[in-house]
């Protein structure tokens, strides 16, 4: 599906709900993919924020993946601050866009107690000394990676997205799920075709690598487009003159 195909989609539905998986995880230490995320999720952007769409249409972005707290010292200004409105890290969030996004595997730039001895999770720089004031551990990123995984950061963030969930039922929901595969397929992949199979007027982009196939009860209203997300994402571009 070329980018005026997802463009005419998106452009009169009422609801839409982004999905993205382990195609985005990014790799601690590469900057060459680093800098390949940063492209795509700027064309993400554009295609949702940068345009009436991004203030028109509800939004529910689930993240598989986490992303790491990054910087770019080489970036232009431009650049810069295009992401740290994408990334904010040192400061609660100002645009209420940026509160659509879930993580519900986890956010790096949320922190916690390494050994679990507690449920507190503290926002970026909360702790300096990056120890846990209860147990003297090092704090660690709150993601699935920690073990245990304090899951309670994500939880208000994931009742407001299951609220979101249940009014968009009879509406026109577009769902474009950008490389979830098996990892975690219980997060995206499996809620996206149940979400889809439930709301008879929804429309679901599937676009995976290797794992394309959308099931055969939504074959009319479901494409899979066998791609790398990110390389379509990069591929079509969305920015708006």
């Amino acid at each position: 599906m070329d980018a005026e195909k997802i463009r005419a989609r998106l452009s009169g539905c009422q609801k839409l709900l982004i999905g993205l998986g382990e195609e985005w995880k990014w790799k601690r230490g590469d900057a060459a993919q680093e800098a390949r995320l940063r492209e795509a999720y700027a064309n993400l952007y554009a295609l949702i924020f940068e345009t009436a769409l991004g203030s028109q249409t509800e939004t529910a972005i689930t993240e598989e993946i986490h992303m790491e707290e990054v910087s770019c010292p080489a970036a232009d200004e431009q650049t810069q601050a295009m992401m740290d409105r994408l990334f904010p890290v040192k400061e609660k969030p100002k645009d209420k866009r940026v509160q659509r996004i879930v993580a519900p595997c986890g956010n790096e730039t949320w922190k916690q107690c390494s050994a679990g001895c507690t449920k507190d999770i503290w926002e970026p720089d909360e702790i300096p000394s990056g120890i846990c004031p209860h147990c003297g551990a090092p704090l660690t990123g709150n993601t699935i990676e920690a073990h245990p995984y304090i899951e309670e950061g994500y939880l208000p963030q994931w009742n407001r997205y299951t609220q979101w969930l249940t009014g968009t039922f009879n509406k026109d929901l577009v769902i474009l799920e950008l490389g979830a595969g098996f990892a975690n397929p219980g997060v995206i992949r499996f809620p996206f075709e149940k979400t889809a199979f439930f709301n008879q007027g929804s429309f679901f982009l599937r676009i995976n690598k290797t794992f394309p196939q959308t099931t055969q009860e939504l074959h009319e209203r479901a494409c899979g487009v066998h791609q790398n997300s990110v390389d379509w994402m990069l591929k079509n571009d969305y920015n708006v003159e």
